[in-house]
């Protein structure tokens, strides 16, 4: 079966896996940019090189094509987006990349929450339950005795925070812009938050750091362009279990680049998020042939 002749929930559970493995990249090309750049700057110059990377497709658009329909959609999510980037930086450079992409496994929670509030999106009693037993899964890869809870934690926690409203305001911004008209001017945006902090510590790139920042910028050009397709299709809550993800594929590339290898509990909770997730995405596409074929199910819950 063609991707094309996928259902629309189907299509945008793959669009969130490719948005989940592209997440991956990040933490890892953050921590060989760590030891060079303050996290304010590495955000700046990432924001901006992927905004540069596009301006040809801007150029040949025109204003018509780059025009958003929404502008305060797009302020918002680069304040949220920007300032939880930089928290998120930061807190990458000061823990082990697995603990701090299992903290930000709080997401859906915020997310969830967010998404009824503002959103006024459905949530029933089985996706719910599925998605606090994904956080039951993060909770036994944390588990007592992680490590004390500092700056760094509170960091990585308020960047889920800032990210989970972030991903509210995509599904608003999917409705009404194309993706590629969201990513110009999330990108512009989230360098201009992060100006004036970069600019307050300052640290001339050596020229080692700029392959680095390239793959960060693609890596999130490619994350965030996969997430805003996902959204067009599925709801925010629905999109948000599948962050689970980021673990097992940072896993893989953590062990030969830094010789961090998960141990059996994280493994443990790594497996109770994939099934969870697998639950939420395998629910989600056999409603959505039901609709397809005027067969509706019961109401979730």
């Amino acid at each position: 079966m063609s991707f094309a002749n996928l259902t629309p929930t189907a299509r945008g559970i793959l669009w969130a896996i490719l948005a989940m493995a592209a997440f991956a990249t990040v933490p890892i090309s953050v921590r060989f940019i760590t030891p060079y750049l303050p996290a304010a700057q590495t955000v700046m110059l990432r924001s901006f090189i992927a905004f540069g990377l596009m301006v040809p497709w801007a150029v040949a658009v025109g204003w018509r094509g780059l025009k958003p329909k929404r502008f305060d959609f797009h302020l918002m999510r680069g304040a949220f987006n920007g300032a939880g980037m930089i928290l998120w930086f930061w807190g990458l450079g000061l823990m082990p990349v697995a603990d701090a992409v299992a903290l930000q496994f709080t997401l859906p929670l915020f997310a969830l929450l967010l998404a009824v509030i503002f959103l006024g999106e459905r949530v029933g009693i089985r996706r719910t339950a599925a998605t606090l037993v994904g956080f039951i899964g993060a909770l036994i890869i944390i588990r007592p005795g992680f490590g004390e809870v500092g700056w760094a934690t509170g960091a990585v926690l308020g960047s889920a925070a800032l990210y989970a409203a972030t991903l509210i305001v995509m599904r608003s911004q999917s409705l009404t812009d194309k993706p590629m008209v969201i990513m110009f001017w999330s990108n512009l945006f989230i360098g201009l938050v992060a100006v004036i902090p970069a600019s307050l510590a300052w640290v001339p790139p050596p020229a080692e750091v700029w392959p680095w920042l390239l793959f960060l910028a693609c890596g999130g050009w490619l994350a965030h362009f996969s997430l805003t397709k996902a959204l067009v299709t599925i709801d925010a809550k629905t999109a948000a279990p599948f962050d689970y993800l980021r673990l097992p594929f940072v896993a893989v590339a953590a062990y030969p680049l830094f010789g961090e290898f998960p141990d059996a509990l994280t493994w443990t909770g790594a497996a109770i998020i994939a099934i969870a997730t697998a639950y939420i995405a395998h629910r989600d596409t056999r409603r959505a042939r039901q609709r397809a074929h005027g067969k509706m199910g019961r109401a979730d819950g």
